[in-house]
């Protein structure tokens, strides 16, 4: 059975004493670290060793779905541990490369704890029993919607951060589980939209019918808001706030 476990769920300012976005998948014989956020390695080892950890995915290159790799760095270097592939858009390494040399720790700085690869939108690959899909969104950089799909065809859906775009509901069409960031407590008058607000998840979630949607990277103060008028554009699917700490199975 493969579960996901919330370990942060905060936006980009994070609640206090909680962690930006972090997510601990469990599937067959498998232990994905899906975004490593601002606290997240803290938040992290409330729930489980680091080192049981077999891989981390991060969606895009944000600090807060990324800047905590400084940390678990640090833990899988002081502890002795083994290399940790590290699956990154294409543009990652770069990132981690400029990140060590404007930390003033030198560009290899991250070599020594994670094996980095890089994945592509529209090319599927495996971790463990998963089957990852990535479909690029529409966000200010480089971001990858993922479908991570287990041996027995349970579909566990994560939107990152991304502005509404049709291809989002086509990604999470008959997901058993949906992820989905609502950063924006009301639509925005005007400007770029980089994030999706309540009637735009909803839109997501009524097109894409999944199993259950659960709804992330929110400030905590309109959590309960988001949540009500996300819910009511998207009658017949259970909906619920993420929630640090919870374990959700993703199918039945």
């Amino acid at each position: 059975m493969t579960t996901l476990q919330i370990i942060g769920a905060s936006s980009a300012v994070p609640d206090p004493g909680s962690a930006t976005s972090c997510y601990l998948v469990r599937g067959q014989g498998i232990t994905v670290l899906l975004e490593c956020g601002h606290g997240a390695v803290g938040a992290l080892r409330k729930y489980a060793d680091p080192a049981e950890l077999d891989a981390v995915l991060v969606s895009h290159l944000h600090p807060d779905h990324c800047l905590d790799l400084v940390a678990l760095r640090n833990h899988l270097v002081v502890h002795g541990l083994p290399k940790l592939p590290l699956l990154l858009p294409v543009n990652g390494p770069a990132v981690l490369r400029a990140l060590g040399e404007a930390l003033g720790l030198g560009a290899g700085y991250f070599d020594p704890a994670f094996d980095v690869r890089t994945y592509t939108a529209g090319l599927p690959f495996a971790l463990g029993d998963l089957t990852v899909d990535a479909v690029r969104t529409r966000h200010n950089t480089l971001a990858n919607a993922l479908r991570l799909t287990d041996g027995a065809g349970r579909r566990l859906v994560f939107s990152s951060d991304t502005g509404w775009f049709p291809e989002l509901a086509e990604l999470a069409t008959g997901a058993d589980l949906l992820l989905i960031e609502v950063t924006d407590p009301v639509t925005p008058d005007h400007g770029p939209r980089w994030h999706l607000c309540p009637r735009d998840a909803a839109r997501v979630i009524a097109a894409a019918r999944p199993g259950r949607a659960l709804l992330t990277h929110y400030v905590a103060g309109a959590g309960d808001r988001i949540l009500a008028d996300t819910a009511a554009g998207c009658p017949g699917t259970p909906v619920r706030l993420a929630i640090e700490g919870e374990t959700h199975h993703v199918g039945a």
